[in-house]
């Protein structure tokens, strides 16, 4: 990695801090952090970072609306620690602008490894056009989903999506393995612009985005729930 990365990390423990800071330093990343969300904020306006770690448990404000304000102020990863776990809140963290979500307590080792990943993203992705991330691309083995194109290559073709067909797919893909409810995808595919009945609107949508997949067997039915994604190179093993 790039010595000149520099990460800010933001989390009230003092031990995850450290824990953090040391483990990046040792791939060669400059990392600095805070205990504190005023701090925080000043160090942002002073300074340009490649990632920050948030962790948006913290007492002092409100974990979101500090999310929000910190995507509002400049265009780099964040990824998202909380003590808050669920789908719900997930959601919430991405919709706001996380890059990435880890619920406490903290597994350190995949902290590093997410935390390389948003940096390589960031870092090998053309400069974006104000307001937009290109770093937030979800791939599978033979699936690449281009959040800032809005492009989607499935086994080597590129599929024609429309706009609820892709952004079904990027949530579910971006949720793999987790059971995705009629009610969670509709609050977060089409929020406050949705209108009819969820129970037909829904089903149809995924129905038309299994057929554009092909055989459609990664997104599975859970009776009486909703639907899950699995992995399309897991399916054919």
């Amino acid at each position: 990695m790039n010595a000149e990365q520099r990460v800010l990390i933001i989390d009230g423990d003092l031990k995850n801090c450290k824990a953090i800071k040391y483990a990046l330093t040792e791939y060669g990343i400059s990392a600095y952090y805070t205990l504190s969300v005023v701090d925080g904020i000043e160090r942002l306006n002073r300074h340009n970072y490649e990632l920050v770690i948030l962790d948006i448990s913290l007492s002092e404000t409100d974990g979101f609306e500090l999310l929000r304000f910190m995507r509002q102020m400049r265009n780099m990863p964040i990824l998202v620690l909380s003590s808050l776990g669920g789908i719900e809140n997930k959601a919430k963290a991405f919709r706001l602008g996380a890059d990435d979500f880890i619920q406490k307590p903290l597994e350190l080792q995949e902290c590093l490894l997410r935390a390389q990943a948003l940096l390589r993203r960031y870092t090998s992705a053309a400069p974006p056009l104000p307001g937009q991330r290109c770093y937030t691309i979800v791939t599978f083995e033979n699936l690449l989903i281009d959040p800032l194109t809005r492009r989607v290559v499935y086994n080597g073709r590129e599929l024609d999506l429309t706009r609820r067909e892709f952004d079904l797919l990027y949530v579910f893909s971006s949720q793999a393995g987790r059971v995705l409810t009629h009610e969670q995808l509709r609050y977060y595919v089409w929020g406050d612009d949705f209108e009819g009945n969820e129970t037909n609107a829904i089903p149809v949508s995924v129905s038309r985005l299994r057929q554009k997949l092909g055989d459609g067997d990664c997104i599975e039915n859970v009776r009486g729930v909703g639907y899950r994604f699995i992995d399309p190179a897991h399916k054919k093993k």
